[in-house]
């Protein structure tokens, strides 16, 4: 009995510190490129009701060559849900090269006009429409392509679908107001142009990417893969990795911080939570070395830092306390004692909030005094969440798939229902937006906090989980 003892308890504590991190991922074939593909419309208001079906999508590299399938229909489209939506269509491996024409091929279309609904005849030959492009892929890349559909000029002579469609690629931007989502069921971080509310590209890093940290100057994302213990750098201006830092200290690395050597400078180090290991690896950015592993509590979940008091924050989730680091010494300075498994950290003003998903309780704790100061009860279990908009709190629960809001006061105003399993959140106060990714229906949730509710969502990779903002 002792020794089934011994084996059960480490496994135990693993699968729960396993709860809310990634699915399986899928490999991908490392000489291939990914193509992902989506669709939006030009139309924002009160397009013609056109619904057509997509057979399939076809791409090749010149003339003399065949046709490679990149998605599989059928895929009904219809214009009035579109003019809101982008829409996923598939992804696809590709040898790399060069690819010159895209062929959607088209099995139906209809349009509702003021009789009734009626067929339009097809595009010649075969309802197939070509697009030029000049695609260049690499192998080990993923690159999106968004088809842009112009539905008020798609009608030829009120009965002929003619659809004008144009090919969009990724292309390198130094757009200021991205989001980057960590896709753990891939093998690649999403790009969303903000100002647009679509997928505007996509960086291949390693296997199950989970937590990502910008720099201070935002021109650099740390990624954590946690199935291939590693460190992506990507460059956040031509989306590209740059370098790759192993992990050679620490098992079932998740989460990451960064803490600069001055504010403001370029340079620092890197913490990151290791889940399984039970510590805190630093590196320092400008080596890209490992400098010290530190022993934390049971199961860390979660980390946060705090620039000016050059503190790092990592609830433990099996050992019910907060542990505190000195990022001067690299030290645990303070341990807290926190309520039952606590799996989030918000850093506010002043304040801590630890978020306790066995109790549904959130700690508040203040960090001069390295204690609890007052609790507050809250009816969905809280796993992640974020302080903004006027010092709200903003809190989700993997659990019950929602998101509760708060007011100044702490005060839960409303809840409501986000996706299947709600992990990662952002929040941009200039667009009045909050980003949740949906880790179950790999979706990116963008909800109005002062209205607090969803107003769209964006299909990502599988399992998207970390979600960071770039603020130009």
């Amino acid at each position: 009995m002792r020794i089934i003892s011994l084996i059960a308890v480490p496994l135990i504590s693993f699968l729960l510190s396993c709860t809310h991190l990634s699915t399986p991922q899928e490999a991908f074939p490392s000489k291939m490129a990914r193509l992902i593909v989506y669709l939006h419309s030009t139309a924002r208001t009160h397009p013609p009701d056109i619904t057509f079906t997509i057979a399939g999508i076809d791409v090749k590299k010149g003339e003399d060559e065949g046709w490679i399938k990149i998605v599989d229909g059928p895929v009904t489209v219809n214009s009035i849900d579109l003019a809101s939506r982008q829409i996923l269509l598939g992804e696809a491996g590709v040898n790399p090269g060069v690819y010159r024409a895209f062929r959607i091929r088209i099995a139906r279309a209809e349009i509702v006009g003021t009789t009734g609904r009626a067929s339009l005849a097809l595009p010649e030959p075969d309802g197939a429409v070509f697009i030029d492009t000049s695609l260049v892929l690499s192998g080990h890349e993923s690159v999106v392509i968004s088809f842009e559909w112009d539905p008020e000029g798609s009608i030829g002579k009120g009965y002929r679908f003619q659809p004008v469609i144009k090919a969009e690629p990724q292309v390198p931007s130094a757009r200021g107001l991205l989001l980057f989502i960590s896709n753990s069921g891939s093998d690649y971080i999403s790009i969303i142009d903000r100002s647009l509310e679509r997928v505007s590209g996509a960086v291949t890093v390693g296997m199950n990417p989970l937590g990502m940290v910008l720099n201070s100057t935002q021109d650099i994302l740390y990624v954590v893969n946690s199935g291939s213990r590693s460190i992506s750098i990507v460059d956040t201006t031509q989306f590209y990795v740059q370098d790759t830092i192993p992990l050679t200290a620490g098992l079932g690395p998740s989460d990451i911080a960064f803490m600069p050597d001055v504010p403001g400078s370029i340079e620092g180090k890197l913490y990151i939570v290791n889940r399984i290991s039970n510590d805190v690896t630093v590196v320092s950015t400008a080596s890209k070395r490992i400098l010290k592993t530190i022993q934390v509590g049971t199961s860390p979940s979660h980390i946060g830092v705090d620039i000016i008091r050059k503190e790092v924050y990592v609830t433990n989730r099996l050992s019910n306390d907060l542990s505190i680091i000195s990022a001067t010494s690299d030290s645990v300075v303070a341990t807290i004692p926190v309520d039952r498994n606590p799996t989030g950290i918000i850093v506010g003003d002043d304040k801590l909030y630890v978020l306790n998903e066995g109790s549904s309780k959130i700690s508040i704790i203040s960090p001069s005094l390295r204690k609890v100061t007052s609790t507050i009860s809250i009816v969905d279990p809280p796993v992640r969440g974020m302080y903004g908009f006027s010092n709200r709190l903003f809190v989700l629960s993997t659990r019950n798939s929602s998101v509760t809001f708060m007011n100044t006061l702490g005060v839960v105003t409303r809840t409501i229902q986000v996706g299947g399993k709600p992990i990662g959140i952002a929040g941009d106060e200039k667009r009045n937006r909050l980003y949740i990714t949906d880790q179950a229906d790999n979706r990116v949730m963008l909800v109005d906090p002062i209205g607090e509710k969803i107003v769209k969502e964006l299909y990502v990779g599988k399992g998207p989980y970390g979600a960071v903002l770039l603020d130009r």
